[in-house]
C-alpha cells in the first residue's frame, strides 16, 4: 500500500501536538516564596547538615539553608568586625526555623520539584523524622470550564459541528493542560475566530476570503502576541495548537473528499464565500457572548488572586514567608540595608560610635582629605558613602553577584518592598505575568471590533 506524505505528515503533526500538550501539562503550585519551595523537617536524629546532604544526594542544588550562609557584604578595609547579639547576621537565622523553633527550614529552587519530591520520600523514611513542603497542587477548574462553556455555546450554533469540534479540539486540550486564565481567554478568542471561518467551509474562495478577513485574523493571531508577553512557552503552545488544528482540519477535508467520491452527485453552494458576511447578525450576538466570557474570566482572575486557593495541611507549621505585614521577629530588607551601611562605613566612623546604626535618606559618611592650594595645605571633606538610591542599587548588584545560595538573594527576589512574617497557608503561584493587563487587552479586541461593526452598520442605516 502506497503511503501518501500529504496524509502522513498532517497526521504526525497532529499526534506530535497532542503529545506535547499532554506531556507538558502543568498545574499551579502553591508556594510561599517566588522561585523557591519550602521544605520543613522535624527530626531528632538528623541535623541541618544531614538534611542538606540528602537534598544534594537527590539532585537538589543551590539550596538556601543555614549551612550555606556566609557574610554577604564585606568591607575591604575592615573585613573582620564584631557583631552585636542582635545583629542582622544573627537574627537572619530565624528564616531557617519555623515560628515555634521546632522545625528546620530549607529553601529549594522550584525548578527542582522532582528532585525535592525524591528527597522528601527519603527523609520521611527515617523513623524520628517528619518532613513536608509548601508545594500543593490543585486543578483550577474555573477558567477552563468557562472556556469550555463558550465552546459548547458556539457548537450549538455551528452549522458544521464535526468540523467545528475538530478545528477547536487542540485549543480545548490547551486550556485544560495549561489551566491559566490568559490561556483560557486566548482559546476563547480562537474559538470565535474559527466559528466565523468555519461558516465559509466548502464555499468557493473560502480560504482566500478567510485569509483576507481582518476580523478572523485578529481574533486568531492576536492572542499569540499577547501570550508571548505573559509566557513564551504558552505562546509556543498556542502555535502548536494552531498547527495541530490545521493538520486535523486537512485530514478531515481529505476524508470528506473521499466520502464525496462515493456519490455521483455532489451538491455545491450557490453563493461563494465572498458573498457571505464574515460576522453577520449571529456573529455580532455571539461576539457579545465572547465579551461576557472574557469578563467572567477576568473577574475570576481578580477574585481568585490569579489561581484558586489551595488547602493547607493541618501539620504544616508557621513558616517564614513574604506577607502583607512584617513580623518583628524576622529581619527585613531594610534591616539588611542598615547592616550593610554600618559594615561598609565602619572603617570611616569613630570607634566610640555604635557598631550598627539605622541610616536615614541622605546620610553621609565623609573622609578628610588634604590639598595644597597657593602653598597652603587645606583640609577637604570628601563623601565616601551617601545613603541614597545609588547606594542601595550598588548593594543589590553586589548581592546578585554572590556565588552561593544567599538568603539575601531570595529575599530580594520577592521585591524591594517585600515584607516577611510567618504564614501557614501558601498562596498559589502563577506564571501569568501581567495577567490582569493582558486580560484587559483580550477584552479590548472584541470590544473594538464590535463597536466598529455596529457603527458601520448604523452609518449605512442597517439594523444590527
Amino acid at each position: 500500500m502506497k503511503v501518501e506524505p500529504k496524509k502522513i505528515i498532517p497526521l504526525l503533526v497532529s499526534l506530535f501536538a497532542f503529545f506535547m500538550l499532554f506531556q507538558f501539562r502543568s498545574l499551579p503550585m502553591s508556594q510561599f516564596w517566588k522561585g523557591y519551595r519550602v521544605l520543613y523537617v522535624y527530626s531528632d536524629d538528623l541535623g541541618d547538615g544531614d538534611v542538606l546532604t540528602i537534598l544534594e544526594k537527590n539532585g537538589c542544588s543551590s539550596v538556601v539553608s543555614s549551612e550555606t550562609q556566609r557574610i554577604p557584604v564585606v568591607s575591604q578595609l575592615s573585613p573582620v568586625q564584631t557583631q552585636n547579639p542582635d545583629s542582622y547576621l544573627f537574627r537572619r537565622s530565624a528564616f531557617f526555623m519555623d515560628k515555634n523553633n521546632r522545625a528546620s527550614v530549607f529553601y529549594v529552587p522550584d525548578s527542582q520539584t522532582a528532585q525535592l519530591d525524591r528527597a522528601l520520600r527519603e527523609l520521611s523514611a527515617f523513623k524520628s523524622t517528619k518532613a513536608g513542603t509548601d508545594g500543593k497542587s490543585s486543578f483550577p477548574w474555573l477558567a477552563p470550564l468557562i472556556c469550555l462553556s463558550f465552546f459548547l455555546i458556539l457548537l450549538f450554533f455551528s452549522s458544521e459541528r464535526i468540523l467545528f469540534s475538530i478545528g477547536t479540539f487542540f485549543f480545548i486540550l490547551f486550556a485544560f493542560c495549561r489551566p491559566m486564565f490568559t490561556v483560557s481567554a486566548a482559546s476563547s478568542l480562537y474559538f470565535f475566530a474559527f466559528f466565523l471561518a468555519h461558516r465559509l467551509w466548502g464555499r468557493k474562495n473560502s480560504i482566500k476570503t478567510i485569509l483576507n478577513s481582518p476580523s478572523v485574523l485578529l481574533f486568531a493571531l492576536s492572542p499569540l502576541l499577547v501570550l508571548f508577553l505573559s509566557s513564551p512557552l504558552n505562546g509556543l503552545f498556542y502555535i502548536l495548537s494552531i498547527l495541530g488544528s490545521a493538520s486535523a482540519i486537512y485530514l478531515y477535508a481529505q476524508f470528506e473528499q473521499k466520502r464525496e467520491e462515493l456519490y455521483s452527485f455532489k451538491p455545491v453552494y450557490i453563493r461563494s464565500a465572498r458573498m457571505i458576511p464574515v460576522i453577520g447578525r449571529l456573529g455580532i450576538r455571539l461576539l457579545g457572548g465572547l465579551l461576557i466570557v472574557l469578563l467572567l474570566i477576568t473577574l475570576s482572575f481578580r477574585l481568585a488572586g490569579n489561581v484558586s486557593s489551595l488547602s493547607v495541611s493541618a501539620s504544616m507549621p508557621s513558616l517564614p514567608s513574604p506577607t502583607s505585614q512584617a513580623d518583628s521577629s524576622l529581619t527585613q530588607i531594610s534591616d539588611f540595608m542598615a547592616w550593610t551601611w554600618s559594615s561598609l562605613t565602619f572603617p570611616y566612623r569613630k570607634i566610640s560610635d555604635e557598631t550598627e546604626i539605622i541610616p536615614h535618606e541622605g546620610d553621609v559618611v565623609s573622609i578628610t582629605d588634604y590639598q595644597e592650594v597657593d602653598g597652603k595645605i587645606n583640609s577637604v571633606q570628601t563623601n565616601a558613602f551617601v545613603y541614597n538610591s545609588e547606594f542601595r542599587d550598588s548593594v543589590l548588584k553586589a548581592v546578585d553577584k554572590l556565588d552561593y545560595p544567599a538568603l539575601e538573594k531570595m529575599m530580594l527576589k520577592q521585591g524591594k518592598n517585600a515584607r516577611f512574617g510567618y504564614a501557614k497557608k501558601a498562596s498559589a503561584a502563577s506564571s501569568e505575568r501581567f495577567g490582569m493587563l493582558l486580560l484587559l487587552v483580550f477584552i479590548a479586541i472584541p470590544a473594538a471590533i464590535g463597536i466598529s461593526y455596529i457603527l458601520g452598520r448604523k452609518r449605512y442605516g442597517l439594523s444590527i
